[in-house]
């Protein structure tokens, strides 16, 4: 097979993606990325003024794609549990990608420009939810974010570095019921009786019988 010659922008920001997967932003250097396309560093350099500006730019082009595809997968019957679940999915997917975007503080990530008016236009059109006023949505999204960001975040920090996407489902159902039900009831609406089921109940699923933390706590008293 002849080896390839010409190298577009988009190849090169394909080979910044796989190298920031594989070792994080701090291994996107013009070396690796060349390394990783066959190439010199020219097709780098050509297209890129620096590697901040190559890393915006996986970050804009690969990677909201990706926390839009997994956040509208169909995990669960519901639009809006999935995009929780699809969040916490996509950092144990891609942590290092999940770093750059979300962790590290210097890099503009166009999550708000991007991810977050996409998921919001999904969340107007949702069979409940879409009642709700544009400003009891918006917030209603924001808080379930935060939850949410908290969850994957230590996920990727290695403060949760295996976990339980059951319990992970359970969580998200019983803090994003209770912000549903705060939210409905703060735009004087009602829930209609068959959605009862998708807005989830407190549940504590750590403390069930057989769980570590359970005997650890026996353990003590």
């Amino acid at each position: 097979m002849a080896r390839k010659t010409s190298f577009t922008r988009d190849d090169v920001v394909d080979a910044a993606f796989r190298v920031l997967e594989a070792g994080g932003a701090g291994a996107v250097t013009a070396r690796r990325v060349a390394d990783t396309l066959g190439a010199s560093t020219a097709p780098v350099y050509s297209n890129f003024a620096n590697m901040e500006e190559l890393l915006v730019a996986v970050i804009d082009e690969l990677g909201t794609a990706e926390v839009l595809r997994s956040c509208r997968r169909s995990w669960t019957d519901d639009p809006f549990l999935n995009m929780g679940i699809g969040f916490v999915r996509f950092a144990v997917d891609h942590p290092q990608l999940f770093r750059a975007m979300y962790l590290e503080p210097k890099r503009t990530c166009a999550d708000e420009d991007v991810v977050e008016p996409q998921l919001l236009a999904d969340l107007a059109a949702h069979p409940l939810l879409g009642a709700l006023p544009v400003d009891h949505r918006e917030e209603l999204f924001f808080q379930a974010s935060i939850y949410t960001l908290g969850i994957a975040t230590t996920v990727v920090t290695g403060l949760w570095p295996d976990p339980d996407l059951a319990v992970v489902e359970a969580w998200l159902r019983s803090v994003g019921g209770l912000l549903i039900r705060a939210a409905m009831e703060s735009a004087g609406l009602a829930i209609p009786p068959e959605f009862h089921f998708s807005t989830g109940e407190f549940v504590v699923p750590w403390r069930q019988p057989g769980c570590a933390a359970t005997e650890d706590d026996h353990d003590e008293s």
